[in-house]
């Protein structure tokens, strides 16, 4: 859940700036791990998607290697070591990044909320809209392996951080991995199948990453992790879905297709 939260609030940011400082997460329902990521002296930043590609990697070496433990790793750019990534217990006086401003400093205020119990519908200043979603469990639905459903939803991560989280999301994205038995599928309209819309308020990256940073926690608070479905809703108008299925997906026209391995 650490992972998954650091990674989405730093894929709020332009994906090329340079974030500086320390920058780690204690969440309070797992007061006991922290992810810290510090620049190499002398420099005082990190490229955003440094950091996002070396959490995916390092949590995916941990989900099939051996096991989740404490550990440093380094960050290597053109064979230059640019930050060490910290998995550890907590460090005192850790900031907290639940909110970052737009040139990527850690605001030092309350703690991350609670995921589990995040409101169902929230504001999002940079979209000028409510975000709210409806998730429910797909009817007859199948059960999943927890690290599937947290690896798909890290890759759906990164594979939005790219883009301005403002930017319309024009096309379906199909995300699978090769690693995992299951696929998830994000939809701008009312339903998979449907066309986007072609007025505001329109389906954008930021509601979609607003979206599978909250699936891992909406499961894990029902102790079922499952296929699952959700309506993604702007300002109270249908923009999108969100699906999440047991096996590979079957590839439709028009769907493009965002294949998460690392290989």
């Amino acid at each position: 859940m650490c992972a998954i939260e650091l990674a989405a609030t730093y894929a709020e940011l332009d994906y090329l700036a340079q974030t500086p400082q320390r920058h780690g997460i204690v969440l309070p329902q797992y007061p006991q791990i922290e992810i810290a990521i510090i620049p190499v002296r002398p420099a005082r930043t990190i490229e955003v998607r440094l950091v996002i590609y070396t959490i995916y990697g390092t949590i995916l070496e941990m989900m099939f290697g051996d096991g989740f433990y404490e550990t440093e790793v380094e960050v290597l750019w053109n064979s230059q070591i640019k930050a060490h990534v910290y998995f550890t217990l907590p460090m005192n006086g850790s900031p907290n990044p639940k909110n970052l401003t737009e040139q990527g400093v850690l605001s030092p205020s309350k703690n991350a909320s609670d995921l589990s119990k995040r409101r169902a519908d929230v504001m999002i200043p940079a979209l000028n809209t409510v975000f709210d979603w409806q998730p429910i469990y797909k009817p007859n639905g199948q059960n999943l392996p927890p690290f599937d459903i947290f690896l798909l939803c890290l890759g759906a991560i990164k594979v939005v951080a790219p883009y301005s989280i403002t930017a319309r999301l024009p096309d379906p994205v199909h995300i699978e991995s090769n690693l995992v038995n299951a696929n998830l599928q994000v939809w701008p309209g009312q339903r998979p199948g449907s066309r986007a819309r072609t007025s505001p308020p329109f389906f954008r990256y930021g509601h979609m990453l607003e979206a599978v940073r909250r699936i891992p926690g909406w499961e894990l608070a029902r102790r079922r992790f499952a296929e699952f479905f959700c309506g993604i809703d702007a300002s109270g108008v249908p923009v999108g879905v969100v699906l999440l299925e047991k096996g590979p997906y079957i590839p439709d026209l028009g769907m493009k297709n965002e294949n998460v391995t690392t290989s």
